[in-house]
């Protein structure tokens, strides 16, 4: 692998582990809602050019933006918006270990979906992967007490395991497209058209994302999270996907919980459990026997 291609995969996924700190801080003055209008409605726009391509190249029937809109509505926005109220009342910490149940469910939902094979090492990712979620989420209480003593912090867990089942059906519904057109013509198509709904919901709402004033810091992380993850991110992940394999893109996921755990833990002075360490390490492992199978996937 070659030192440009190495610097594209690192860099790509240092943006998104980063992205759970810059959250936390958009969080501490901004709505979940507000955080996710603001980072959707920078970054969409953006996109149009490389939209302008996509139609050039591939004509799509009314089933095909269906199936964008979908992708768009379910795959996109919801995630955002459930990842953010889960972050707000659980942690930046617990949200980069669950995130990485993504590539995880991805395997599930296209076992259930697309009829792929699941296999023995596909299993196990699963199995590893829904223990560790669960030793993140009790924090080292057993299930009785938590059954029994409801807390925030347990519901923003739980909307967090639900972003990552989320996310993953961007890329399972995304497949069919996908043999049409490229990963970048999709996610800069489902980006853009990502935009109107919330435009929707803030019509709807008389726009209250423009009843607060910007700070500094909060300025800061929605541009973070709109210019450098939602779109600079995509493109040098779709860079790297031109010059290296999927499986050695898949290995490289690992960055990003990782990362975003460290800075949570740090920047955030967040607590880590042992037990949510162990869940995080279940995770990656889970991870880990989940890239041993050769796959590609949009990003976001």
């Amino acid at each position: 692998m070659s030192a440009g291609s190495l610097f594209l995969l690192l860099l790509t996924n240092i943006l998104g582990g980063a992205s759970f700190v810059a959250t936390a801080y958009a969080l501490k003055s901004l709505s979940p809602f507000n955080v996710v209008f603001w980072r959707v409605l920078l970054a969409g726009p953006l996109f149009l050019p490389f939209c302008f391509r996509a139609l050039r190249k591939t004509r799509l029937n009314s089933r095909d933006w269906g199936r964008v809109f979908l992708i768009a509505v379910i795959g996109y926005d919801a995630p955002l918006w459930i990842g953010a109220w889960g972050q707000k009342l659980s942690s930046a910490t617990h949200a980069a270990l669950l995130m990485a149940l993504e590539p995880v469910a991805i395997i599930f939902l296209s076992a259930m979906f697309l009829d792929e094979e699941l296999s023995v090492l596909k299993i196990v990712a699963l199995v590893l992967s829904l223990i560790g979620s669960f030793l993140i989420v009790a924090q080292g209480h057993s299930l009785t007490l938590l059954l029994q003593s409801p807390h925030g912090s347990y519901l923003g867990d739980g909307f967090l395991c639900i972003q990552g089942v989320l996310f993953a059906l961007y890329t399972v519904a995304g497949k069919p497209l996908l043999k049409r057109m490229d990963a970048l013509s999709l996610t800069s198509l489902t980006s853009l058209v990502a935009v109107f709904p919330l435009l929707l919901c803030a019509g709807a709402a008389h726009f209250p994302v423009f009843k607060f004033g910007f700070s500094g810091i909060t300025l800061s992380s929605i541009l973070y999270l709109s210019l450098g993850v939602s779109f600079f991110g995509v493109l040098t992940w779709n860079l790297a996907m031109e010059r290296v394999s999927a499986s050695l893109l898949a290995n490289f996921i690992f960055v990003q919980p990782l990362l975003g755990a460290i800075l949570g833990v740090f920047l955030l002075r967040e607590g880590l459990s042992w037990g949510s360490f162990l869940g995080g390490v279940l995770i990656l492992a889970g991870v880990y026997c989940a890239s041993r199978e050769k796959s590609s996937r949009p990003h976001r």
